[in-house]
Parts: C-alpha cells; structure tokens; sequence
C-alpha cells in the first residue's frame, strides 16, 4: 500500500513557526536545531539562493523586527533607557521580548507590559523606582493617543448664574489619569536626577495635543479628582473640598475651591457632562 503522504503545514502553522524562530534569542538556526527541525526545514517556505539560504533570510528579517520594536521602546521609555544606558536597555528588552512576546498587530502595544515587566528584573535593583517611571512613560503614551473630549472653557462658565453654575453637571475628561507612586518622580522627569523615595500623587492628562502631568499634594483636591471621575456638580465638588479641608473660613474655603476648579479649567481637564 502507498504510504500516506504528509499533509502541507496550514499557514497559520507557517506562520506561528516563522514567528518562533524569529523570536529564538540564538538565532534562527538554533531555533531549528530546539525543534529537532534540519536547516533545510525552511526551504519550502522561504525561496534562498546563492548568496542566502533560507535561513539566512529569515535571520536578517528577525534582527530588523528585533531592532525595530527596539526603536519603538526608546521613543516610548527615553528616561527608562536614560537611566540605564544604552547597552543595558537593550538587554532589558530582549529579556522583556522573551517573557512577553508581542500579541497585538499594533507596535503601539509592545511596551504596555514593560512596567510591570521591571518589577521582577535585575535592572530595578539599584533603581526601584524605575517601574514606576516607566508606568508614568507608558501612560503618557497612552493618553496621548485617548479619547478626545470637548473641554469646559472659562467663556462658558462666566455666561452661567449662580444657581446654573453650582448645577452644572461636569467630569473629568476621559484623557487623563491619576498615578499614586513611592517614588517623587516629578522632581526628577526634567533633569534626569534619581527621584527621592517618598509618596506622591501625580495627576496626567492631554490637552489639545501635549501630555502633562503635575504632583497634587493636596488630600482635599485629591478627593475632588476622584469625584470628578463620575458625573457630579461644581457645588458637589465645592462639598468635597469643604468636607476634607481645613476649617476655616467659609468663604476662604469656596474661594480656594474655586481656585482649584479654575485651574481644572484652564488645563483642559473638565467637561460637561453627561
């Protein structure tokens, strides 16, 4: 009887094996040579010639996508790889690379699980607070690319009476976040010194097309944010303020409300609701 002939590979068989051996850290050969697989193995696959064999070919394509998720990952994490080097954020992300192979299509995803990644890696024993920066370096990445919101403007609230601006109903855009970080990461984001250990409350958010971020040191204006996650009123948030601030003064203390709510506005971070 004639030996029944071997069905050809289905191509998400070719491509999860393409993936594999572009992803082996040796080199595509080794990858092979892991699989109990010949050299030759590709020759179906990949059309080689005199110059290069098929493995070759898929070498040089696993170094170019290597070298390009590389690039991605500096320009997402320049503080990250300022702060190690060069040569040791390349180490980083072939380790990173080989725990966490990339899932999406988009290269934009790539270094979503970096954060977290630094954790557990050798690289944040000397800097434990590089995880955190490198969180606030993917969530400034992130937003960037958030949803878009119409702002609350100064204009629209001066044209309200009294009774309609304490009822308006506002919340936070939705391109913004809120980090809570052991580290004082917003002392060092311009001059690249080492932040000091210590509890800090960093406020991120986009407006029009830049990303900022600020420390909010207030407990009353953090409580306000949190509030503000959901839809609620201007003189729901006054309450807030009122409720976690010092005593004092009542009108001193609507007065410092406002203050806070001013500068919401002016940075772009409320809208109305719903």
């Amino acid at each position: 009887m004639p030996s029944e002939s071997r069905q050809p590979p289905s191509l998400r068989e070719v491509q999860q094996l393409l993936y594999e051996l572009m992803m082996a850290p040796s080199g595509v050969a080794a990858g092979l040579a892991e699989k109990g697989l010949p050299l030759d193995a590709l020759d179906g696959l990949i059309v080689g010639d005199d110059r290069l064999a098929a493995v070759a070919r898929l070498d040089i394509y696993a170094n170019m996508y290597f070298f390009r998720i590389l690039d991605v990952l500096r320009e997402e994490f320049p503080r990250v790889q300022a702060a190690l080097g060069p040569a040791a954020f390349h180490d980083l992300v072939t380790d990173y690379l080989l725990a966490n192979r990339p899932a999406h299509p988009s290269l934009r995803e790539v270094g979503g699980r970096l954060p977290e990644f630094l954790r557990a890696h050798a690289s944040a024993g000397e800097r434990p607070w590089l995880p955190e920066l490198a969180a606030l370096e993917r969530t400034h990445r992130e937003l960037f690319d958030g949803a878009d919101a119409e702002p609350l403007t100064l204009a629209a609230l001066q044209g309200l009476t009294a009774e309609a601006f304490s009822t308006l109903g506002v919340r936070l855009i939705p391109a913004q976040r809120m980090l809570v970080h052991a580290f004082q990461l917003s002392r060092g984001w311009d001059s690249g010194a080492a932040p000091d250990r210590g509890p800090e409350t960093l406020l991120v958010w986009r407006r029009d097309a830049v990303v900022h971020h600020r420390a909010v040191s207030s407990a009353a204006e953090v409580a306000m944010l949190r509030r503000a996650a959901d839809l609620t009123t201007l003189a729901e948030l006054c309450e807030v303020f009122a409720g976690i601030a010092a005593a004092g003064d009542e009108a001193a203390l609507a007065a410092e409300a406002f203050q806070i709510l001013a500068r919401w506005v002016d940075d772009g971070l409320l809208r109305e609701g719903p």
